[in-house]
């Protein structure tokens, strides 16, 4: 008998049944919590199917090799950053400071007791787009709307007169993003990590450094 065609979706050119979803997104999420313990050249897909309760060989069925697979885990890693991201900042305030909406970006934030799969994977993705151009080609368009989304938060606070409009916003967007991204290399190397409130006193001197 054949299968009715409500019961069948077609993924990556490949006929499913819904179900059978569910196990493509585990592997997704063992893959992206292997990648943010050992790192994108380390993971194994053994380690992978162990986390997400399978057959080395089921993953195989949706990923046409390890690469495809690391690279499309770090794609849905980056997806859900930038999710969070839009959840994060529709509940600040927009008429908050400027640099409480760009906190809200930061992956890792002072409640956080040591470094998250999130703060990982960004590292990894960025590793993974300069060395892979076939991962370049997927994540770039993630990527850059990470940086969008600060340069966006530099603009607005420049049209509110916060910034000074003679200062560049995606230089500044770049820079705002490069430091968290900066420290969480350093802090994933093992450097100690500085106290959030002795940033206080830096940060209110540079944004009344850049004001109009």
């Amino acid at each position: 008998m054949a299968e009715s065609s409500k019961r069948i979706v077609v993924v990556g050119g490949r006929s499913r049944r819904p179900w059978a979803l569910q196990s493509k997104d585990r592997i997704l999420e063992a893959a992206i919590a292997e990648i943010g313990a050992v790192g994108f050249e380390r993971a194994k897909i053994s380690e992978i199917a162990k986390r997400a309760d399978m057959a080395p060989g089921s993953v195989y069925t949706w990923f046409d090799n390890k690469e495809d697979l690391f690279r499309a885990a770090l794609e849905a890693a980056l997806k859900e950053q930038i999710l969070s991201n839009k959840v994060a900042l529709a509940d600040v305030d927009t008429k908050q400071d400027w640099i409480f909406q760009l906190a809200a970006l930061v992956p890792r934030n002072h409640e956080d007791k040591g470094p998250t799969t999130t703060q990982m994977l960004l590292i990894e993705s960025y590793y993974a787009a300069w060395r892979d151009k076939k991962a370049r080609k997927k994540l770039l368009p993630d990527i850059n709307s990470h940086i969008e989304m600060h340069v966006n938060i530099i603009k607005a606070a420049q049209e509110q007169g916060h910034i000074s409009k003679e200062l560049d916003a995606d230089a500044l967007g770049l820079i705002f993003l490069a430091l968290p991204t900066g420290l969480s290399v350093l802090s994933l190397a093992g450097a100690p990590r500085v106290n959030d409130a002795s940033w206080l006193e830096l940060v209110t001197r540079f944004t009344r450094a850049i004001k109009p």
